[in-house]
């Protein structure tokens, strides 16, 4: 049986979240990280388990931004728009990126960083959106006075018109295609030092490559083609104990897991 990485209420607040956020924010943008995930193998997992698959705590978007575009249109840009959105819905700037929520577990409460001190740590649920871009604009410290992360792999979704359309809860979301979403994965866990992130994304691997639309042997021959550096150092990230710790959380034998995994290096 799966098991989830995060508590019922993180989960269930997260979830909640991202159905109000995709609502408000402007179009396009592209859902990424674990609810990227989510979406893409959700169906597919919960049909041979029983159980929905694993939810995330953080919720990743993926904004186009034209680097040659002037500053007046930079300032205006769909990714402008976009912070403005979100921190009219609740959400305070935490770093150069990210946009938190501070929630009271046992009550829902949103809270203030203020009220937050006189709270103990594992009294609160700290939600995140990662905002992002494909492309850096050289204008983005002067405009928007923080660096902006980048996520270049979905780059090629607005680029080539990639993207594909799901419906989620009544509202239609574009996300990338399994095989470049999975890339994604594949570089952010060779970074990862949190254990549950690690974990995370070595799960999110594995679903990716097992319950997507895209058959196994499709999915192998299209990230072996277009994304070989990424296949070999995805891999080599996950280790055997990582390897338990997924199969464990996805409700599988670790023999499963890894000789699903395998197939990242095989043939290359």
């Amino acid at each position: 049986m799966p098991e989830q990485l995060y508590d019922r209420v993180e989960y269930e607040s997260a979830l909640t979240a991202l159905k109000e956020i995709v609502t408000h924010l402007p179009e396009p943008f592209v859902l990424i990280g674990g609810w990227g995930v989510y979406v893409t193998v959700n169906e597919s997992f919960a049909d041979e388990h029983g159980a929905p698959y694993l939810g995330s705590r953080d919720i990743d978007v993926c904004f186009q931004v034209d680097p040659e575009c002037s500053e007046s249109e930079l300032r205006t840009c769909t990714f402008s728009q976009a912070l403005a959105v979100i921190q009219s819905i609740g959400y305070s700037p935490d770093g150069s990126f990210r946009y938190c929520k501070i929630i009271k577990k046992d009550t829902g409460e949103v809270v203030t960083k203020e009220v937050a001190r006189n709270i103990g740590m594992y009294d609160l649920f700290y939600l995140y959106i990662d905002v992002m871009v494909d492309n850096i604009h050289p204008k983005q410290k002067e405009v928007f006075g923080f660096h902006v992360l980048d996520e270049p792999i979905i780059r090629r979704v607005f680029r080539e018109s990639s993207g594909v359309t799901v419906v989620f809860d009544g509202v239609e979301l574009l996300i990338p295609p399994p095989e470049m979403l999975l890339a994604t994965k594949l570089a952010s866990i060779q970074n990862r030092t949190k254990d549950d992130k690690l974990i995370k994304d070595a799960c999110d691997i594995y679903a990716i490559l097992w319950y997507s639309s895209i058959s196994y042997k499709k999915i192998l021959k299209e990230i072996h083609r277009q994304y070989p550096q990424e296949c070999r150092a995805g891999f080599d990230a996950i280790t055997d104990d990582v390897s338990k710790k997924a199969a464990r959380h996805l409700g599988i034998e670790v023999e499963t897991y890894r000789g699903v995994i395998r197939g990242l290096i095989e043939n290359l």
